[in-house]
């Protein structure tokens, strides 16, 4: 009886270590499978949408590659708001997708604590993005310091200006476009004077 009892005994802890055994590669699987950073997984995953992307020839390089998915994710999103019906058309939809993505990064000001109010926020959004404007085209050796920065800015805003009369069919020229600003740019400076009272007349403001 007592050989009996400790064949037993030895086989429940022969079955007891066998168990162990196949269990613990198990407990590691899932250790690791719990441990597996999803970022590292969604790394990946970009990186092989790109190189898919290149090997069909549609990019020629990563950076490509990245512009090319890039695009269509932003095609994507704009199709899914004229499917939903929130935009009749992509243009509408683009502006529309502007203007959310606008509201959101103005909103996260706020919530950073950068500023207090919304109107804030666009001072500061705007203050920030002319500075990027005016810092690249340092970069690019279009201007030799922040002020000639300035200067060339303007001048291509004017002339942005210039052409926009002139596409809306306001003027045939740019130089007629010219004058017709300037007469417009009077016109405004002189009802300026009227609507603060410091003349009652345009023919005073004048």
């Amino acid at each position: 009886q007592t050989a009996i009892l400790w064949r037993r005994t030895l086989t429940t802890k022969l079955a007891l270590g066998a168990a162990l055994l196949f269990a613990a590669p198990r407990r590691s699987v899932v250790t690791l499978q719990q441990r597996r950073d999803p970022r590292a997984d969604g790394q990946l995953g970009l990186a092989a949408a790109l190189q898919n992307i290149v090997e069909r020839g549609e990019a020629a390089t990563l950076d490509e590659a990245q512009t090319v998915l890039s695009q269509r994710g932003h095609a994507a999103s704009l199709q899914k708001l004229v499917d939903s019906g929130e935009a009749a058309t992509l243009d509408e939809a683009s502006k529309l997708a502007g203007q959310r993505a606008r509201a959101a990064s103005l909103q996260k000001l706020v919530d950073s604590g950068e500023v207090a109010t919304l109107e804030e926020a666009s001072k500061l959004a705007g203050q920030r993005a002319l500075a990027a404007s005016l810092q690249k085209l340092v970069d690019s050796g279009e201007a030799a310091t922040l002020e000639e920065a300035q200067q060339v800015l303007s001048r291509s805003g004017h002339q942005a200006a210039l052409q926009g009369v002139v596409e809306r069919g306001d003027a045939a020229t740019l130089e007629e476009a010219q004058v017709l600003h300037s007469q417009r740019g009077r016109a405004a400076a002189l009802q300026k004077l009227v609507d603060s009272g410091d003349a009652a007349t345009l023919e005073e403001a004048s």
